[in-house]
């Protein structure tokens, strides 16, 4: 596990860290549909339109299941090298959403896979803390 406390996050108002130091996802949840939203916000849901206190937040467990995925070999950001990563992921709290993976090429990856969150550093030098998302060994 990576020693957080001394680096920075790159996008610390999406993720953070765990007391357990397993890396969560900060979303939220409405209570009159159970819609589960990210990122949190207390604007309104999207599904009933519920908006301020209705919507509580909580922090989702950066695990979930491969739903789809695609090998990056060329992009123009200037934050990222190619290539990489990018998937969908159902998340065990029942959000869908897009990450980058943590290995760099797709070979083995399986639609279906368990992956788990983690926090690397990034691309460049100094660059804080990305959550990105690991198969799970075994």
């Amino acid at each position: 596990m990576i020693e957080t406390s001394k680096a920075p996050l790159a996008h610390p108002t999406l993720y953070g860290v765990a007391t357990d130091g397993a890396p969560v996802i900060f979303a939220g949840r409405c209570a009159h549909c159970e819609r589960v939203g990210f990122p949190r916000q207390t604007y309104g849901c999207e599904a009933c339109g519920a908006h301020g206190e209705a919507l509580a937040a909580v922090d989702l467990p950066a695990a979930g299941e491969l739903i789809s995925f695609a090998e990056v070999h060329r992009h123009h950001g200037a934050d990222i090298d190619t290539p990489f990563v990018m998937a969908e992921i159902r998340l065990d709290g029942g959000l869908l959403l897009r990450g980058t993976l943590a290995p760099r090429l797709a070979g083995g990856l399986k639609v279906g896979a368990r992956l788990c969150g983690t926090l690397v550093a990034g691309d460049r030098p100094g660059a804080p803390l990305e959550l990105r998302f690991a198969p799970v060994e075994g």
